[in-house]
């Protein structure tokens, strides 16, 4: 876990805003802003991969990931910018992110637009890896923010013992083998505090202001950030406009 200082505090979500904005490295600082918005995860964000990162996907956006269209709210239209995310940890699968370009309801969705439209259809628009994007984070929040981690379990493979098993199954059925739970210790992390940086401070602030601001309910936010849905209907991920009336009521 981090060593937390005596006088870290959980902020407010206006208060991660203004750090985010005071990243010197313009594109650190505009990844940032994406991620914010996008309640994104660090590869949803970057688009490249260190030789050590065999666990992690770049799936950070191009200049093709963008669109700008009109959205009809109570008899009047609104400018909408629309976000191609290739969500992480579920293949690459997309959600289109709707934001209003009124910089009244989203002072960051238009900065961004203009941000994009420099680079090409084809051009990785933040073309950096998450360890190059992580020193900014610790730039802008340091070690004075953190936020609550809620208690969950770790689990933990024998992966020797799961070999030794695999060996005596067909090589060809091996695949269709799963870990027996006598193979797998698992452990209770309880609830504790983590310093704000990427990746889950992001995503827990942004969805955090969408509840507490603009009345998101559980369905809109499973939309919004990419988590598991009813797999009857694998077109919900792209449903933007389902919850765009509350982002300028």
């Amino acid at each position: 876990m981090d060593n937390i200082t005596n006088n870290a505090v959980i902020p407010r979500v206006n208060d991660v805003r203004k750090r985010i904005v005071t990243a010197n490295k313009t594109p650190h600082r505009m990844g940032m802003m994406y991620g914010f918005l996008i309640a994104g995860r660090a590869s949803e964000i970057v688009g490249s991969a260190c030789k050590s990162d065999i666990k992690t996907t770049p799936r950070g956006p191009t200049g093709n990931d963008i669109e700008v269209t009109e959205a009809r709210v109570n008899d009047m239209d609104y400018e909408v910018v629309v976000f191609n995310v290739k969500t992480s940890k579920r293949g690459g699968i997309p959600r289109a992110i709707g934001l209003p370009l009124d910089r009244k309801q989203e002072p960051w969705a238009r900065p961004l637009l203009e941000y994009f439209e420099k680079f090409g259809k084809d051009e990785l628009i933040f073309p950096y890896t998450r360890q190059a994007l992580f020193p900014s984070s610790v730039e802008v929040f340091r070690d004075d923010f953190v936020y609550p981690i809620e208690e969950y379990n770790t689990q933990e493979l024998d992966k020797e013992k799961f070999n030794e098993l695999l060996r005596q199954v067909p090589e060809g059925l091996q695949h269709l083998v799963k870990p027996p739970k006598y193979l797998v210790e698992e452990t209770k992390v309880p609830r504790h505090n983590r310093k704000l940086r990427l990746h889950g401070a992001l995503r827990h602030y942004r969805l955090m202001e969408l509840t507490s601001k603009f009345g998101f309910n559980r369905e809109d936010r499973k939309i919004f950030a990419g988590h598991t849905i009813d797999v009857t209907d694998r077109y919900i991920h792209l449903d933007w406009r389902s919850y765009f009336s509350k982002l300028v009521k």
